[in-house]
C-alpha cells in the first residue's frame, strides 16, 4: 500500500497489472464513499487487478475559488489511511492545478488513459462531477469510457432517513452537535488523532485533570461537551472519557484559538499518559453546548453533570 503523488508514476509502476480506479474527493470517507471503495475492490479481484483511489489532498474549490472551499473532515493523510482501510491498495493523491483543471470532460478518460496505459475500470459515485468546469457527469463518463474499452461502475448514493449521505450533511451535523448523526453516515465514531500537550494544569487544580490535546482542524465541531472513548496509539484499550471542545470562558478572558481538553473517567497513570503521548478520542455523544459559568464552583458542578452523564452514556456502548 503506497500514497502516490503522480498519475504518471503510478501508471509506470503498474503498467503489467489491470487497474480499477475509485475516483472522488472522498473527504471523510464516509458509508456512500464506502460503496464505491466496495465496488472497486469486487471489481478489482474479479479480474485479478489492483483497486486504487484517485483524489486529491486539498478541495478543487481551494484552486477555482479561493477561499470558498468547504472545511474539510480529514486531512490527506487521515483520508489516505481510510481509504487503505477501506481495501484500496494505492491512493494516488495529486495536487489539483491548472493542467488538470482545464481537461475537458470529453478528454477526461483519454487523459487518464494516456497516464495509466493498464486503466481497466472506473467507479463514481452517482453525483460525480468532471472536466472544465464540471460540465461532466457519470453517464457522461460511461459514454466516452465505453468508446475506449474501459468499464465504469456508477454507484448509487448511501440514503440516511429519507436523505443521501454526503461529506456537506456531515459538516452541518458537526456544526450543529449531531455528533450521533455524524457517526451513523460515517460508519464509525468520528475520531480525533493528536499529540498530548502541557497545559495550564486548571483541570488539576479544580479536581478535573485533563489531557490537552493539540487539535486544530479545518471542519470544527460545534463548542461544547462530549462524551467518547480515548485510546494511546500503543494500546487497543478504550477508556471513557468527556472532553470540553471550545475557548474556556469560565476561564479564560481572550482565547482565541479553540482548545480540547479530555478528562478521562477511570483514572489514569501518569507515566503512561503525558506530554508528547500520541493519543485518539473517538466522539460518541454530544452533552451540552459550551457556557459561561458565574464562578468556578459553578463549574465543578458542572463538569461533575457532565462526567456521570457521559459514563451513563458510554456504558451503555461499552
Amino acid at each position: 500500500m503506497e500514497i502516490i503523488r503522480s498519475i504518471e508514476e503510478f501508471g509506470l509502476k503498474n503498467e503489467n497489472q489491470s487497474i480499477v480506479l475509485a475516483i472522488g474527493m472522498f473527504d471523510g470517507v464516509h458509508l456512500g464513499h464506502q460503496q464505491v471503495l466496495a465496488a472497486t475492490c469486487q471489481r478489482s479481484f474479479q479480474i485479478s487487478g489492483l483497486a486504487a483511489a484517485f483524489t486529491f489532498p486539498k478541495h478543487p474549490s481551494s484552486y477555482l475559488r479561493p477561499g470558498k472551499e468547504p472545511p474539510l473532515l480529514m486531512d490527506a493523510s487521515e483520508k489516505a489511511e481510510k481509504l487503505f482501510d477501506c481495501g484500496m491498495k494505492a491512493v494516488v493523491m495529486r495536487e489539483f492545478n491548472r493542467e488538470f483543471s482545464s481537461v475537458e470532460a470529453e478528454d477526461f478518460v483519454q487523459f487518464l488513459k494516456d497516464r495509466i496505459p493498464s486503466l481497466h475500470g472506473i467507479c463514481v459515485g452517482k453525483n460525480f462531477r468532471f472536466g472544465k468546469d464540471r460540465v461532466g457527469d457519470s453517464e457522461f463518463l460511461k459514454l466516452k469510457s465505453e468508446e475506449i474499452g474501459i468499464n465504469v461502475g456508477v454507484i448509487d448514493s448511501k440514503v440516511l432517513d429519507g436523505e443521501a449521505i454526503s461529506s456537506s450533511r456531515i459538516r452541518v451535523a458537526l456544526a450543529s452537535g449531531g455528533i450521533e448523526l455524524v457517526n451513523e453516515m460515517l460508519g464509525r465514531d468520528y475520531s480525533i488523532q493528536g499529540i498530548v500537550q502541557s497545559g495550564k494544569a486548571m483541570g488539576r487544580k479544580i479536581g478535573f485533570p485533563t489531557l490537552n490535546l493539540d487539535w486544530e482542524p479545518q471542519c470544527r465541531p460545534v463548542y461544547g461537551v462530549y462524551a467518547g472513548f480515548l485510546t494511546r496509539k500503543s494500546s487497543a484499550k478504550r477508556l471513557p472519557a468527556v472532553a470540553n471542545y471550545g475557548l474556556r470562558p469560565t476561564v479564560e478572558n481572550q482565547v482565541l484559538v479553540p482548545r480540547l481538553e479530555i478528562h478521562s473517567i477511570e483514572e489514569l497513570d501518569p507515566m503512561e499518559w503525558k506530554t508528547g503521548v500520541f493519543l485518539k478520542l473517538q466522539l460518541c455523544h454530544f452533552i451540552r453546548a459550551e457556557k459561561k459559568f458565574d464562578s468556578l464552583d459553578d463549574l465543578k458542578f458542572q463538569i461533575s453533570k457532565d462526567k456521570e452523564q457521559a459514563r451513563e452514556l458510554l456504558h451503555k456502548l461499552s
